[in-house]
């Protein structure tokens, strides 16, 4: 899908590779971080939809929609995911990503999770 130029020719880069990243940037948070694209009552969760990876001209754009727990601290975590899906991303594909956004679409109590909608990006 994803595809980058080179003297010896073009290399072509899964969604997977991606997503792999992503999914490792959330578990280094110590259990306090769930992707999730938490859209309220009746909609509990959208499937599929934990984040999003496009090829634009100017590179690639991730967003990452996620629910943290209670407590923890948004900021925090989230600079954390920004700089580990930045750094993996181009030791992978050798660039770095062009936009990387963490949106925080809820904050989970121990049984329900209070909608939020919380950009962060650099």
């Amino acid at each position: 899908m994803f595809e980058k130029e080179t003297d010896l020719g073009q290399i072509h880069f899964s969604r997977s590779v991606i997503e792999r990243i992503i999914k490792d940037a959330v578990s280094e948070c110590d259990g306090k971080v769930f992707l999730s694209n938490y859209k309220g009552k009746y909609m509990r969760v959208v499937p599929g939809s934990d984040y999003t990876i496009e090829q634009t001209d100017d590179g690639i754009d991730i967003t990452v929609y996620v629910v943290i727990a209670f407590g923890a601290g948004i900021g925090r975590y989230s600079k954390q995911m920004l700089e580990h899906i930045y750094d993996n991303v181009e030791k992978v594909m050798g660039e770095r990503p062009h936009y990387v956004k963490i949106v925080v679409t809820g904050v989970q109590s121990k049984k329900e999770i209070a909608r939020r909608h919380v950009e962060i990006d650099e």
